[in-house]
């Protein structure tokens, strides 16, 4: 099974709301985002738009590979989890992650990375973010459902080597897609 996120791209307004709502969900201390919002500028004027992006629960996730102290596990629901108890603050998994996921705490010298707000739904709630967006921006499913009930413009990311979860609907006014480009800036500013 693949759990994934869909992000609307297209009618997303960047008003951060889902990082603010993940932020208070987690109790995450200054500085530690598990949802970014990137902004999109291309030459073309009204090519403006944004990214929300947060862990991709990927099929071969480099932060469970690479951790030196498995303190990540891949879940039968293609949850990707952490497990803060064990992480020793290496940031093995921050470098290893090509999307820049994991966020690291300066005041635990611990990482945090999303979890599809697994115990909200366990719950049977919606993940903060999904639920905050006032736009309805945002969806956690498996990605089956995700591509058929959404319009799918860029299915996951080939050239990651990590086969992450995501379904991105992408606005028309962008002359190219937001890939591996917008990814990497978000990274850089974790």
């Amino acid at each position: 099974m693949a759990i994934g996120f869909w992000m609307n791209n297209k009618n997303c307004y960047g008003c951060k709301t889902c990082s603010i709502a993940c932020k208070s969900e987690k109790q995450l201390d200054r500085g530690v985002l598990l949802r970014t919002v990137t902004e999109i500028r291309q030459d073309d004027p009204t090519a403006f738009a944004f990214l929300s992006m947060a862990c991709n629960h990927c099929e071969e996730p480099a932060c469970v590979e690479m951790c030196p102290v498995g303190a990540y596990t891949k879940l039968e629901d293609g949850t990707v989890m952490q497990d803060h108890t064990v992480c020793i603050g290496c940031k093995t998994c921050i470098s290893a992650c090509p999307y820049g996921a994991p966020s690291y705490d300066e005041a635990t010298s611990t990482t945090f990375k999303c979890d599809g707000c697994y115990d909200r739904r366990q719950r049977g709630e919606l993940p903060a973010c999904v639920a905050a967006c006032p736009g309805a921006n945002l969806a956690l499913d498996e990605m089956d459902a995700l591509q058929s009930a959404h319009a799918a413009d860029i299915v996951s990311d080939e050239n990651s080597g990590t086969k992450p979860n995501f379904v991105i609907t992408v606005d028309a006014a962008l002359s190219e897609e937001p890939d591996d480009t917008v990814v990497a800036a978000a990274a850089e500013k974790a």
